[in-house]
């Protein structure tokens, strides 16, 4: 199932915190797969941020898809997808900039880093 933009959409946006310019652009149930994904975009035309310097820059174009493990929604695996805008700096050249959701790099937003780094602390061994 694919919801169009809507209070599903709206719903999404809120429990993952995720502000202008990005916005939820579509979530995707699939049931059969326990799993939910949530594409994430840029607004266009939006300025973004150099990385490096933090200077505001012009968006030169988009990293390939990439895609990041969230807490699960309910008993369905949660899957972000998102395009990440790339910027030219003046100074530092092409950037990809950060996200908000998770580590630059990273295969896992920040609140499943957490939840799991709160599970191995919570356990006496790791085993």
């Amino acid at each position: 199932m694919i919801f169009s933009e809507n209070e599903l959409q709206k719903h999404y946006r809120l429990l993952l915190g995720v502000e202008l310019p990005w916005q939820v652009k579509q979530v995707k149930l699939e049931l059969s797969e326990k799993r939910v994904e949530i594409e994430l975009t840029w607004t266009e035309g939006a300025k973004a941020k150099c990385p490096v310097c933090g200077r505001d820059c012009t968006l030169y174009d988009y990293a390939p898809e990439r895609t990041w493990r969230h807490l699960d929604t309910m008993q369905f695996e949660t899957i972000l997808r998102a395009r990440v805008p790339r910027v030219e700096c003046v100074t530092d050249g092409v950037k990809t900039i950060a996200v908000p959701w998770a580590e630059p790099g990273g295969r896992f937003t920040r609140l499943f880093e957490r939840f799991a780094i709160d599970v191995l602390l919570s356990a006496r061994s790791v085993k």
